[in-house]
């Protein structure tokens, strides 16, 4: 079964994946349960994933099973234990799964209407306000939301109705730390790996810290899946941390995601030895704010809508300058599209939040939310100034950066150098430092940490306008043809921070 539903008048359509289903337990759902029901569909239950926060199990077919799980729980359905709420199809979209949660998101067109009146033939368990006529209405366990979001949708009271749906994310596959470490002199010799922070060179960063340093008034927001807060290099600049997965501000990472404690360093770390890193907006303040997690090392990370929706306005509502996403290619949103939105008009003040995101990282078009109107897309860019594509001559032939016309800067994601947790956790279990964070994910932290410098040379400028000068000081480099100043892999070139610097000076 396929499915669509509305994201601001688009329709937006989901193909099942049928060798994937998701199962709602009844809590609490004994081991024994779940490995019944496993086995009564087809599936091996040793290869599950779980999702503890949504109370959901995803069930795998075995490579050899006669059909399907999704087909075997469709066909079991009028026999499904007592202990199994509901099961639910699982989606493709890209790399990446998404199922719907028991939750709906929904927004009122008149923030005044009461939505009590709306559901009132619904059979829910709670609703949230959000604000701004914006509600989060969790459902009966048994209850389906797909069937409820097609049955609400006709009202005239609402701006947008959508599932809340899980997105479980593949990470992207990084360089061997050991192989590199074996490159530069062996484990520990993170001196040798200083020296490959060639990105500050190639965007001449360095020249513009000559001209401006970074002012600590302005906030990066980093939403990713935490930040280690311990380290030596970004302790004194995270000043606050939300945590929109668990609703409390304790964001530290588990201990084998180290995705965003990489990306804090690139953007604005400020090096406590010769050894450290210096990221492009040292000296401006971090926010952590923390909306995915996987759930063990190499598993795939997982996020939903409603929660990036809830720090994207957590962020700019407690004074968030820049917005820094290394994510992309997740289920579109009309939640996150409204979140966003207000970030770029209400933020600093009516200023306007300059929001970054990462363009993807699969040879193909950007995804969401690189594709919406008003942010900065980030492509990535290889240390010889040419677009990243599975055959650029990097060493990295297992990826390459997403493109299209929403892509407005590039900047380097090769084998950029960062900080990692500290001790034998994150990428490195050899040291606090990772000497190869790739894709576009690096390439974005960059780009913010650049944005933030601008702003610390004239916080006068509009989001818009910090923007603008990120395209127009950008360098037209690599092999490739500008038409009209810009390119689909490059934007309108790659990151000059010397050149954005001294147009915010003079603007």
């Amino acid at each position: 079964m396929d499915y669509e539903y509305k994201v601001n008048g688009q329709t937006v359509r989901l193909a099942e994946d049928p060798d994937l289903v998701g199962v709602r337990y009844l809590e609490p759902a004994p081991h024994s349960l779940r490995a019944a029901f496993s086995s009564s569909v087809g599936a091996d239950v040793t290869e599950r994933i779980e999702i503890p926060n949504e109370k959901f199990t995803l069930l795998k077919s075995p490579s050899a099973a006669p059909m399907s799980v999704s087909h075997a729980v469709n066909a079991a359905v009028g026999n499904r234990p007592a202990g199994v709420a509901r099961t639910t199809p699982v989606f493709k979209l890209g790399e990446t799964r998404v199922l719907a949660t028991d939750r709906i998101l929904l927004g009122m067109k008149d923030p005044a209407t009461p939505v009590s009146g709306l559901l009132k033939d619904v059979n829910y368990e709670s609703i949230a306000p959000r604000g701004f006529g914006e509600y989060t209405v969790t459902l009966a366990p048994d209850v389906d939301p797909l069937a409820t979001v097609q049955q609400l949708a006709p009202s005239e009271d609402l701006a947008y109705i959508e599932p809340d749906f899980v997105n479980l994310m593949v990470k992207p596959a990084l360089d061997d730390v050991s192989a590199d470490a074996a490159a530069q002199g062996g484990p520990g010799s993170e001196r040798a790996y200083a020296a490959r922070q060639y990105a500050i060179q190639l965007t001449a960063a360095d020249q513009a810290w000559k001209l401006v340093q970074g002012n600590l008034a302005i906030k990066i927001a980093v939403l990713d899946d935490g930040i280690d807060t311990r380290h030596l290099d970004l302790r004194q600049s995270v000043i606050a941390g939300y945590d929109a997965c668990d609703k409390d501000n304790f964001q530290e990472p588990n201990a084998w995601d180290g995705h965003g404690t990489a990306c804090a360093g690139l953007a604005a770390a400020v090096p406590s030895s010769t050894d450290g890193v210096r990221g492009i907006g040292g000296g401006c303040s971090i926010m952590a704010v923390r909306i995915a997690y996987s759930d063990r090392p190499r598993g795939v990370w997982t996020t939903s809508p409603g929660q990036i929706a809830e720090a994207v306005d957590w962020c700019w509502q407690n004074g968030a300058s820049v917005l820094s996403n290394s994510w992309s290619d997740t289920s579109a949103s009309s939640a996150v599209i409204a979140a966003f939105g207000r970030a770029l008009t209400l933020g600093r003040g009516g200023k306007g939040c300059v929001v970054v995101v990462a363009a993807g990282n699969r040879p193909g078009p950007v995804g969401f939310p690189s594709n919406l109107p008003g942010v900065i897309c980030v492509a990535a860019s290889t240390p010889k100034d040419e677009p990243k594509t599975p055959s650029s001559d990097d060493g990295e032939n297992w990826w390459g950066s997403s493109y299209g016309p929403e892509v407005l800067v590039a900047a380097p994601g090769v084998k950029n150098y960062t900080t990692d947790i500290t001790g034998p956790a994150g990428y490195n279990p050899g040291g606090d430092y990772y000497p190869g964070f790739n894709g576009t994910s690096s390439a974005t932290p960059l780009v913010a940490g650049a944005c933030a410098l601008v702003l610390s040379a004239n916080p006068t400028l509009s989001g818009a306008q910090v923007t603008a000068i990120i395209a127009q000081s950008a360098d037209k480099v690599g092999s490739v043809s500008y038409v009209d100043g810009r390119n689909d892999q490059m934007g309108y070139g790659r990151l000059n921070v010397l050149k954005a610097v001294q147009l915010a000076i003079t603007s």
